[in-house]
């Protein structure tokens, strides 16, 4: 007799208390095209002599082994690649993920040893940045024959409360001494344990940090152009960090990060990391830097209006190279006081014969004085009689809030260099302005790219030397990523592997 189906849906069984003893081929873990066996078979090619030096562990030599330099430095290009930025995650994943456990050789990587090692050879690490960057120049995809530079702000390993006053810093130092001072003497008295060890470690780099912001804020007050009454703040946990405006608007401490691009093939050729919230002069000190990595300045560098003051242009001119930006009148905007329109400054007219500004009535201005703002700017004021002021029937449009009894109608001519005047006309070429529009694409994309891609939007580590080394791994991860993807054959091409 035929048994009917049970309408019960039946399921596959889930066993966890079974054991396993599994053969596992590390080679198989990850495909032949993967990312970290890329990077791990790239970095075989160059030279990383410069992270061995202070190694303690060497052959005939008591003592554990150390990790070499190469497999530290493929674990953090692929972990940043991933948006990992933080080393006990990656330690944590060193027992679990594909990639990792194939880097290692399925052992785990304190993360101690992670975190020191990526903040602990910025110079090596910036000539490894510039060696593969010189690998891509001599292969063809970098020429500089055009860059392009642009900023980004990213936020600080520092709260908004860290930031103080001078006087409140200073007394933080103060205290921060004292505690210092009886715990050395505390120590001293007692056999020095492994505790009391790292108390004394943190003390001191407190005692630094509060002695840098003290310094910060004096630097800062120092350099004010204007409301020098207002005190300065610098935060007591990282120093360098400054307030700085971020994309959404809002203010918080951060690090102005800058990337040169190269137009070729959109590779980063120069990173840098400024306190500096503006990009007004940040310019030239990247160029220096390319002049010094590979020995030559890039033929053209294209900018926004944030680089393209008076001084970059000029000296960006001096060097030789050919700048291309948008130009953008700074200063504010002065209030019109009343005056219409037709009779504005922009109506007055130079006569270069007389030196003197003639007005839309007919009446001439003489020159007051002559101020100079910069090497390259110069402001004449020139003012009319107040003769011809008072009985013109127009004064109440020309002037309305000048009551005429003492001076005339006032306006002001500005003498900029003639680097700068030439730099404005060929800027209204169409050239230039089909080269300008060629811009955001190439450079802002990797400093969009690695803000969400690879995650950098926050360090992990506090001052300006450090933050300098983040952004350098991450401008790195970036630059071996665009190469894998724009040289599918490298490993036949660079003779690697």
């Amino acid at each position: 007799m035929k048994q009917e189906a049970s309408s019960t849906a039946r399921y596959q069984p889930i066993d966890r208390a079974q054991l396993f003893l599994r053969t596992v081929d590390v080679e198989a873990l990850i495909p032949k095209d993967h990312l970290a066996r890329n990077i791990w078979d790239l970095l075989g090619g160059v030279d990383l002599s410069h992270f061995s030096a202070g190694i303690k562990s060497v052959v005939g030599s008591a003592g554990r082994n150390a990790w070499e330099p190469r497999l530290l430095i493929s674990i953090w290009i692929y972990a940043y690649s991933r948006g990992i930025h933080s080393a006990r995650e990656i330690e944590r994943q060193c027992a679990y993920e594909p990639a990792l456990q194939w880097l290692t050789g399925f052992q785990v990587v304190n993360h101690h040893t992670l975190s020191d090692f990526r903040t602990a050879h910025g110079e090596a690490l910036r000539e490894l940045f510039v060696e593969v960057v010189g690998v891509m120049k001599a292969h063809g995809l970098v020429k500089l024959a055009r860059v392009m530079q642009d900023g980004t702000k990213v936020r600080a390993n520092a709260n908004k409360k860290s930031f103080a006053k001078a006087d409140k810093l200073a007394a933080g130092l103060r205290q921060a001494r004292e505690q210092l001072a009886a715990l050395e003497e505390a120590i001293r008295q007692e056999a020095a344990e492994h505790a009391q060890a790292a108390k004394l470690r943190t003390a001191k780099q407190r005692e630094q940090l509060l002695a840098a912001a003290v310094d910060e804020v004096a630097r800062l007050q120092s350099q004010k152009r204007w409301d020098k009454d207002k005190p300065c703040q610098a935060s007591g946990t990282d120093p360098d960090c400054q307030f700085m405006k971020n994309g959404d608007g809002g203010l918080a401490p951060g690090y102005n990060v800058q990337l040169v691009t190269d137009a070729a093939n959109g590779l980063v050729v120069g990173v840098g990391v400024s306190k500096r919230p503006t990009d007004e002069e940040e310019l030239e000190p990247a160029l220096e830097q390319l002049k010094q990595d590979f020995g030559e300045d890039p033929k053209q560098v294209v900018v926004d209006s944030g680089y393209t003051n008076a001084a970059t242009v000029a000296a960006v001119s001096e060097r030789g190279v050919d700048l291309i930006g948008s130009w953008h009148e700074r200063g504010a905007k002065r209030p019109n006081h009343g005056i219409d329109p037709a009779y504005a400054s922009s109506h007055f007219h130079y006569d270069a014969d007389h030196n003197e500004m003639i007005c839309p009535e007919g009446k001439r201005l003489q020159q007051r004085t002559k101020r100079k703002l910069s090497e390259w700017v110069q402001v004449i004021t020139y003012r009319g009689r107040q003769s011809d002021c008072s009985s013109c029937q127009k004064r109440m449009l020309c002037s309305p809030k000048n009551a005429m009894t003492k001076h005339g109608r006032a306006v002001t001519r500005r003498i900029v260099h003639e680097t700068v005047t030439a730099f404005k006309q060929k800027m209204q070429t169409e050239e230039a302005k089909q080269i300008y529009k060629q811009r955001a694409p190439v450079a802002e994309f990797p400093n969009a790219w690695i803000k969400t891609k690879l995650n950098f939007t926050r360090f992990r580590c506090r001052g300006l030397e450090k933050a300098t080394a983040e952004a350098t791994w991450a401008a790195l991860t970036f630059n071996l990523q665009r190469l894998f993807k724009l040289m599918p054959e490298w490993r036949t091409a660079l003779a690697v592997g």
